[in-house]
């Protein structure tokens, strides 16, 4: 088909070698930058990430892929060419503190001082707080209420879901005995604070 000329044969080769350079971009780019990863650290085995959608413990780090163990247990192996052009969070960076937030919805008519002691009380008694660590409770004024965050860490990491959770069923516990009544968002507003929690 091809008469085997060294000027075909040239071309030939020449077209060959830039289809594998094309196929092998991504694989190459992974690869350096499997190599920049293993020199600035941004992830390590056991820290927490997020990397686009993806968020979890990284359970291992690859020469061209960090492999992430999701809440729900799906292993996600995620190119390390993300590193060039995706924004990296990583939630405990080597360390074993890992701040979480529980958020409480209010309505505006209530005694915020009270509120926030409650809050923290709330945080203190938890089993699984982290002691050495600040607790924080927030207020931030809304439209149609308070929106109240403890700040809090756990004293594991792979805690974090479990004393959000815990957090939240006692903090609405107290504030129900106590006869505080959350806000009702309106659809709108409820959009709006979903996008601020994930951002």
């Amino acid at each position: 088909i091809v008469e085997p000329s060294l000027r075909n044969m040239v071309t030939l080769l020449g077209a060959i070698g830039l289809a594998i350079g094309f196929a092998m971009k991504d694989y190459v780019s992974s690869l350096i930058a499997g190599v920049v990863s293993a020199v600035e650290l941004p992830y390590r085995p056991g820290d927490w990430v997020r990397i686009e959608d993806t968020y979890g413990e990284v359970k291992h780090v690859g020469m061209r892929t960090v492999e992430v163990q999701t809440p729900d247990d799906d292993l996600v192996a995620v190119p390390h060419l993300k590193l060039w052009d995706t924004a990296i969070y990583n939630a405990n960076n080597g360390g074993t503190s890992l701040q979480c937030v529980a958020s409480f919805y209010l309505h505006p008519e209530h005694e915020a001082g009270w509120v926030r002691k409650a809050l923290r009380d709330v945080a203190l008694t938890s089993a699984y707080l982290k002691f050495d660590e600040p607790i924080i409770v927030v207020a931030e004024e809304k439209p149609w209420g308070t929106h109240y965050r403890i700040r809090a860490y756990p004293v594991d990491p792979r805690q974090q879901f479990l004393f959000i959770t815990d957090l939240t069923v006692r903090g609405k516990a107290v504030l129900s005995e106590a006869g505080v009544t959350p806000a009702l968002l309106p659809p709108d507003a409820a959009l709006d604070a979903y996008g601020a929690e994930s951002r």
